[in-house]
């Protein structure tokens, strides 16, 4: 639930910075809609999937599943926020 939390969060904050007129590098601004537009739809399509996938994959291989999306999700909200910051 965390998760899905964050992710409603950076979409709604990351929302903010892409109307805001504060000047960006073009990496910085691609980064930011990159992770609004592909990222966070996929950790909550993947969040979504690992739980419907949890009786094939096990319980390890769940949470292994898990932790790898937020992790890449995580890193990439940490590395825009830096750049645009």
């Amino acid at each position: 639930m965390l998760v899905l939390t964050a992710a409603f969060w950076w979409g709604v904050e990351g929302y903010g910075l892409v109307q805001s007129a504060a000047p960006r590098g073009q990496i910085a601004d691609g980064l930011l809609r990159f992770s609004l537009l592909i990222l966070t739809p996929a950790l909550v399509i993947a969040w979504f999937a690992a739980g419907w996938l949890r009786r094939r994959v096990g319980e390890g291989g769940y949470w292994q599943m898990l932790g790898l999306v937020a992790m890449i999700w995580a890193g990439s909200v940490l590395v825009t926020r830096m750049l645009v910051a």
